[in-house]
């Protein structure tokens, strides 16, 4: 699997509520549908808030991020871009997942989904993006010049070191899914 996802469906109190109050159904299938849009206006959000814009091959996340309909009453928020997960948790010795989705997280444990060319094509990219030059030069005090490739450099720098977590869809989840069930629980007691 190659991107991170989750669907918004109804929960286990609402589907028992729903039998209880089936005239309510369509406003509640109306209520999963507005979370998961704002769950995914919440992950662009926090793509956008957390730096997470231009991090690899593809320019980024945002492009990546999409709502789908999976059913007449359920929708999936996902991002597609095969370093979203990396993104979201952070890789090596930075990763940090919340316990809630330890499990999931599991299925992306592993190296990066790429060649060491990609991972170099990707740095190269990003670099020109932001006007960093490939090669460094630092000249010694004797004259000696000393090129430095800098993509080669961070490369091994992202490897040993790992890259920060910057989450963007598990947090509009959490939040959207809080809203969901206050509002859903509002329109059944109603």
């Amino acid at each position: 699997m190659d991107r991170i996802k989750f669907e918004l469906q109804g929960m286990k109190e609402l589907n028992n509520a729903l039998e209880k109050a089936k005239n309510k159904g369509p406003e509640l299938v109306m209520l999963v549908e507005a979370a998961a849009y704002d769950t995914n206006d919440d992950a662009i959000s926090n793509i956008q808030s957390a730096g997470s814009i231009d991090l690899g091959g593809g320019g980024g996340l945002l492009s990546h991020q999409a709502v789908t309909p999976v059913t007449e009453s359920s929708w999936e928020v996902s991002n597609s871009a095969k370093h979203a997960p990396f993104i979201e948790w952070g890789t090596g010795k930075q990763t940090d997942v919340p316990d809630e989705f330890r499990q999931y997280a599991e299925e992306f444990k592993g190296p990066y989904p790429g060649t060491w060319d990609e991972f170099e094509q990707n740095i190269k990219a990003w670099m020109r993006r932001h006007g960093i030059p490939e090669q460094r030069v630092e000249i010694s005090a004797d004259g000696t010049e000393t090129h430095i490739n800098v993509a080669y450099y961070l490369m091994i720098s992202i490897l040993d070191r790992g890259l920060p977590a910057r989450p963007f869809l598990f947090p509009a989840y959490v939040k959207n899914r809080e809203t969901l069930k206050q509002k859903a629980l509002e329109l059944l007691k109603s």
